[in-house]
């Protein structure tokens, strides 16, 4: 490894270089020592779902495996395209793209989740920090880990045991952040998307969960419509505004 990339939970990232390739890779490492059954089907779940894919919208996984640690612990892995860019909407202020042009980005990332949904994927965590942007303009739909097949169930995963929501709430469809027993299907990252696009064009999310706990603002998304894209800007056209309220 080069260099650490970032870390959740229960696994690391590092930027490393592939030595038969030379090229540079993002690899995604299971933190052995803290993680349970569950997070090592998580992880194994991530690969399953990333070899699904073949897309340029998405970051491609090259290799997976387990290395023996100290003391012979198998400790998994995978290695995938490392992608150099900026969260959706840092990108979209650094460029100060127009409509035209955020409507332009949003469709190749619109593109990306299809491809995933026409391999029974369903994301379940898309929002500006998982769509990364590289310097040339061209989206990448990153981070795969909350994944689900494309049929089950809204108890599946919604929460954890602990009652922690699975997911980003600002983000998550009602369905979705309601938990129950309902199926979530593309719909839900349907909607997320047009969070995104309401975000990029307003400034800002249609709600507004800084300071509330987590039932309260999965409280506020079932149970209330946000303001309409238009009256946070007016220069809006009317068309996008419907669009996204749908």
């Amino acid at each position: 490894p080069l260099c650490l990339l970032g870390e959740g939970g229960f696994a690391r990232v590092y930027v490393a270089e592939q030595r038969a390739t030379r090229r540079t890779v993002a690899v995604k490492v299971m933190v052995s020592s803290i993680a349970d059954e569950s997070a090592r089907q998580r992880f194994d779940r991530e690969v399953q779902v990333l070899a699904r894919f073949d897309h340029p919208g998405i970051a491609r996984l090259f290799e997976a495996g387990v290395y023996a640690g100290p003391g012979g612990v198998e400790t998994p892995y995978f290695a995938m395209e490392l992608v150099n860019g900026s969260p959706l909407t840092r990108y979209a202020r650094w460029a100060g793209l127009e409509v035209r042009a955020i409507l332009q980005l949003m469709a190749e990332v619109a593109d990306a989740v299809g491809h995933a949904h026409t391999r029974a994927i369903v994301h379940r965590d898309l929002k500006p920090a998982n769509i990364l942007v590289d310097a040339a303009g061209r989206p990448r739909v990153i981070d795969f880990g909350v994944a689900r097949w494309r049929d089950e169930t809204a108890a599946a995963g919604t929460l954890t045991g602990t009652g922690q929501f699975v997911g980003t709430l600002q983000y998550m469809s009602p369905e979705q952040c309601g938990g129950g027993s309902g199926v979530i299907d593309a719909r839900a990252d349907v909607y997320s998307l047009g969070v995104v696009l309401h975000e990029l064009l307003t400034g800002r999310p249609p709600y507004l969960t800084a300071g509330l706990g987590p039932v309260e603002a999965a409280r506020l998304i079932c149970e209330r419509s946000p303001p309409p894209a238009r009256r946070l800007d007016r220069g809006i056209p009317p068309g996008i505004d419907r669009f996204i309220s749908r």
